[in-house]
């Protein structure tokens, strides 16, 4: 019934409200059911985020479901551990199916398997877009699987007279007890056990008895499976022994023979209480089926032997040795004393030898050799072979072996007749020996070994060769050596020295190595290192070349011998900087007394009347500005110092360093700037955004050859799927341009691939170190930034600087005004300065007198703490230079603290980079830097030496 067909007046039926309840009834239920099985049930999204966990899954991480939902396995998991569950879970998804795999790693402290069921989501177009898991605890089954494992492989790898005592050696450890032992009936007194081995805390002993009654061991022997987990002296109170060793534990498991009588038993104790009855049982199951059936072994060889004294005589006067095999399984049952003189192992020893043991090992002189061997006799009732025996002392022999079925004691049995023939077999391969082991040796040399006759052909050519040249052998045997691998250039020397040699006059140079030229299948050529041998015999001369391929190492000594440039020129390198260093160091301070003066006389200039004085120390001033920046780059160069970014505006830095470009660049280049107006300011170091600038210029007009158009410009940009063409890394998102372009020749592929790397220059020696481009990488990847090349033959090269966008305001330099020169300061008491430079010292005085601030000026650091000492109210301030002989400036406050630590400090200094650690406590924190900034200085100078409020206000 639709809403149509309603009657008038009545209510529509809750079928919505109904459905809707229903549903939310059902994904409760669904989520009781997760949060309450003992499985971890979790979705994850595409991306590897998850969607739902379980209680036991929020168990097992320790975090609970908010924590989980929305974050991935890298946030939770351990890096290696993460990476592998990403992994199934990317196959589950990419092959859209079920899959199942086992999971391991670190949950709540413990380490755990888990089998993890995983299986796609799939949407209505049958598209995955999620996995989910059903994780199942497996981590007490894995420890069981390999106990049993481990358990399996110690029996099977037991064996020999000592197979009873390494059986419980092996028990004890696998089970982590304290005691493990077997021990069998005595079959003329059962109710007496004799010990065959026992192990107590890792000491051996064995062949002793004990009487079984009231013992735990009698509720087992003849009953089957019986564990005790804890109080066992209270059980069993009369066992003395496992009383006063403190036993708690007890687990015994009786040792039967094929037709189910009882022989003995195998046991643990513990002094710790025993955990998982249906593990032990499974582990003492594995051992004590291979304890019965040693027991059951040896007591029907008891039984054999007494039933041989018939043919004992004969047996043991034989001259060759005599093997008694079983039937059935190949076992060495029986020796002869000739066999035991002969393979040099004793009787015992023989019995329990493993065949494997007896032959040389390889095949076909193996255990399974001989099996196939006594397989063989058991079908045809004999068989006769040679067999490559090995001694004890592990000296091979040849055998001759005859074996044959018969009948000994009742009992079917297969005897093994051997002779000695070493003598005989060594001189059948002998000769054989002598020619396969020249052939192995030709055919596995690492080195060509190629042989030719007297009349130049080809009679050798041994893989090497044929790996090497591209030629195989079937297809060298026959040709002309001089025209299959040496060049055309060079053979006509080649025929006339062995023509030389054939004669009896000077031929080539024999046994010696040469290096020469030699050639490929492919015509390509590459060079070998030679040595010639000749073997003289009655059918003539055999010339024998052993070659090796050298290109490897002779591109190697090439790329030594460009490192060594390398390293030659870094070290100039590393000598100019510290040159380099050495010269700004000083000029700065040169330059600061410069600047200092000149700003002093443009301020008594400003309340003059010759107004073109005062444009020419503005001009003097703006001059002496940029030799600061360039004293800075040079400094930055010599101690590669990190540059700091502020806020920029890359269009009008693009415009301030074309003032310093334009003189630099030849008169046949043209400049243009493309900047768009809107382009947004960037976070850079606007020192090292010229040094990048200046590089890419300089780079430019070196491509130009003086002669083309040279664009400068800067724009935002949005780019996508692009890759940085330094650091090979994809490039997405919006930046901002800043971009140089050449008109030259273009850069070729080749030498495209290279152009950042460091000393890598295509200019002729002495024109370039090779550093223009890396510096420009290092510099801007520094600042987040990357770089595009798009370059083609003839139509130039535009080089793309991409730099972050900035979004707070750019800082323009301010231009200088009257009104930033501070008249005379309101601020009281006197000032002391310390600097090892007299210019700037004498500067920093007349400065502050100009301020009408007393100071004075001391040379010394020693000096300075002497005039502080005499009188440490003097003073209410100390400006210091860092960089003195003998005493730093940091060093210099410090000692002060003793002195006078009141007294304030101000470090100034040209090598900010070497101020470092924690700065004392009368120590400003802010760093003045040489040229000083006179504003900056007198703010500092009015905030600590200030008259109270009214220099605050003013």
């Amino acid at each position: 019934m639709t809403s149509g067909d309603a009657l008038p007046g009545s209510q529509p039926p809750p079928q919505v409200d109904d459905a809707d309840r229903a549903l939310r009834e059902s994904e409760l239920r669904l989520q009781q059911v997760l949060d309450n099985t003992s499985a971890a049930v979790f979705a994850k999204d595409r991306t590897g985020r998850y969607l739902f966990v379980n209680r036991e899954f929020e168990r097992l991480t320790g975090r609970s479901a908010d924590e989980l939902i929305g974050h991935s396995d890298r946030d939770i998991f351990p890096s290696d551990m993460a990476a592998a569950l990403r992994r199934n879970d990317m196959r589950v998804l990419l092959e859209a199916r079920a899959m199942e795999f086992e999971e391991s790693g670190v949950f709540a402290g413990e380490e755990r398997t888990f089998l993890s069921a995983k299986f796609p989501l799939l949407d209505v177009d049958d598209t995955p877009y999620a996995v989910c898991g059903i994780a199942t605890d497996i981590t007490v089954r894995k420890q069981i699987e390999t106990a049993l494992s481990t358990s399996a492989l110690a029996v099977s790898s037991a064996y020999g007279r000592d197979l009873f005592m390494e059986l419980s050696r092996y028990l004890a450890a696998i089970l982590d007890v304290d005691v493990a032992f077997i021990a069998q009936m005595r079959p003329e007194d059962p109710a007496t056990m004799h010990v065959l081995a026992f192990v107590c805390d890792g000491t051996p002993r064995e062949h002793f008895d004990y009487a079984l009654a009231n013992t735990a061991c009698a509720t087992v022997v003849g009953h089957g499976f019986r564990i005790y987990r804890a109080g066992l002296g209270s059980q069993f109170p009369l066992d003395d022994d496992f009383i006063q060793m403190g036993a708690e534990g007890y687990a015994g498991y009786p040792l039967n023979d094929a037709q189910g009588r009882p022989l003995g038993l195998i046991s643990i104790v513990s002094r710790r209480p025993l955990e998982q009855p249906e593990f032990i049982e499974s582990v003492m199951k594995i051992f004590a089926v291979r304890a019965a059936a040693e027991i059951e072994r040896q007591r029907t060889d008891q039984a054999l032997l007494a039933s041989q004294a018939s043919y004992r005589q004969i047996f043991e006067a034989s001259e060759d040795a005599i093997f008694v095999h079983e039937f059935e399984t190949g076992r060495i049952v029986d020796v002869n004393p000739k066999a035991c003189t002969i393979f040099g192992y004793t009787h015992a020893e023989m019995l329990d030898i493993a065949m494997d043991r007896l032959g040389s090992g390889e095949p076909p002189y193996t255990g399974r050799d001989a099996a196939a061997h006594l397989e063989r006799a058991r079908r045809a009732g004999s068989a006769r072979f040679e067999w490559h025996r090995r001694n004890k002392d592990g000296t091979l022999h040849w055998d001759e072996v005859y074996l044959k079925v018969a009948n000994i004691g009742g009992a079917a049995r297969i005897l093994a007749f051997t002779r000695d023939i070493t003598e005989r077999k060594l001189a059948e391969e002998a000769a054989h020996r002598n020619a396969e082991h020249l052939r192995a040796t030709v055919n596995a040399a690492l080195d060509c070994i190629i042989a030719m006759d007297e009349n130049g052909t080809i009679i050798k050519f041994n893989p090497a060769a044929e790996a090497c040249f591209g030629l195989s052998e079937g297809d060298a045997l026959g040709r002309s050596l001089a025209e299959t691998i040496i060049p055309e250039r060079f053979r006509e020397r080649h025929l006339y020295g062995l023509r030389r040699y054939l004669e009896g006059g000077p031929g080539p140079v024999l046994k010696q190595r040469l290096e020469v030229m030699a050639m490929r299948a492919d015509g390509t050529e590459f060079p070998a290192e030679l040595a010639i041998g000749v073997d003289d015999s009655p059918s003539g001369k055999t010339f024998i070349g052993y070659l090796r391929d050298i290109t490897e190492r002779t591109q190697a000594e090439q790329g030594r011998r460009r490192l060594e440039a390398q390293l030659l020129q870094a070290k100039k390198m590393e000598a100019l900087g510290h040159l380099t260093g050495g010269i700004a160091h000083d000029f700065n301070n040169l330059l600061a007394s410069i600047m200092g003066y000149v700003g002093l006389a443009s301020e008594r200039s400003a309340n003059g009347e010759d107004v073109r004085l005062h444009g020419y120390l503005d001009q003097a001033m703006q001059s002496c500005e940029r030799a600061r920046d360039l004293i800075q780059q040079m400094l930055m160069f010599s101690r590669g110092q990190k540059g700091q970014a502020r806020a920029l505006d890359a269009a009008g830095c693009i415009e301030q360093n074309l003032a310093v470009l334009r003189p630099t660049v030849p008169p046949g280049v043209r400049i243009d700037l493309d900047i768009a107006p809107d382009a947004s300011a960037v976070r850079f170091d606007p020192v090292q955004l010229g040094q990048v600038l200046l590089n890419l210029c300089v780079n430019g007009c070196d491509a130009m050859q003086g002669e083309g158009r040279l664009t400068m410009g800067l724009r935002d940009v949005s780019v996508a799927s692009v890759q940085c063409s330094a650091c090979r890394q994809p490039v997405d998102g919006a930046y901002v341009e800043l971009f140089v372009h050449d008109t030259g020749p273009g850069i070729e592929p080749a030498v495209l691939e290279r152009i950042f790397d460091p000393f890598f220059s295509t200019k002729p020696p002495g024109k370039g170190a090779g550093m223009g481009l890396a510096t420009v990488h290092g510099i801007v990847h520094e600042h987040g930034g990357h770089l595009l090349v798009d370059t083609a033959s003839g139509a130039g090269t535009r080089f793309r600087v991409l730099l972050q966008a900035c979004e707070s305001e750019a800082r323009a330099t301010p231009a200088r005004r009257r009104s930033d020169r501070p008249g005379p300061l309101p601020v009281e008491g006197r000032v002391l300065v310390v600097d090892d430079e007299h210019s700037v010292g004498e500067f920093m005085c007349e400065l502050l007198a100009s301020w009408e601030v007393d100071a004075d000026f001391i040379a010394s650091p020693k000096e300075a703490l002497e005039r502080v000492r005499e009188s440490p109210q003097r003073y209410r301030l100390l400006i210091t230079d860092h960089s003195m002989p003998a005493i730093t400036g940091v060093e210099l406050a410090q000692a002060l603290l003793s002195i006078a630590p009141d007294l304030p400090v101000v470090l100034y200094t040209g090598l900010a980079d070497r101020v470092h650690g924690t700065l004392p406590v009368n120590m400003l924190p802010t760093v003045l830097r040489k040229p000083i900034d006179r504003a900056h200085l007198a703010r500092l100078l009015t905030d600590v030496l200030g008259r109270g409020e009214e220099a605050a206000m003013s």
